[in-house]
């Protein structure tokens, strides 16, 4: 019994670990998130389909919005704030459909 609630919650582990895209610093010292333009950008557990060519953003599930202007995507890489600014602003724009539900 105490192996597979063992395996249980390694498996649980396992499924929480999401891999994260590379940090990097840059010449001021500040911390930014280099931008994965094929496929998932995570960083601690929020994953982003970040398209910079485009300016847009989504997370699973949401509708792709356009990256807010404040924000520079340019050089391939976001602070952690506006990765966290990016996902909250996906989070509101709401799943498929979900505009004509208001």
């Amino acid at each position: 019994m105490t192996k597979w609630i063992s395996l249980g919650g390694l498996l649980l582990l396992t499924a929480c670990d999401v891999p994260q895209s590379p940090v990097v610093t840059d010449p001021n010292g500040q911390t930014r998130i280099q931008i994965n333009t094929a496929g998932l950008t995570c960083y601690e557990t929020r994953c982003l389909d970040i398209n910079p060519a485009a300016r847009s953003v989504r997370t699973v599930g949401t509708r792709t919005i356009g990256i807010p202007s404040n924000i520079d995507v340019s050089d391939g890489a976001i602070t952690p704030a506006e990765f966290k600014q990016l996902g909250t602003a996906t989070l509101l724009a709401g799943g498929t459909g979900s505009s004509g539900d208001r």
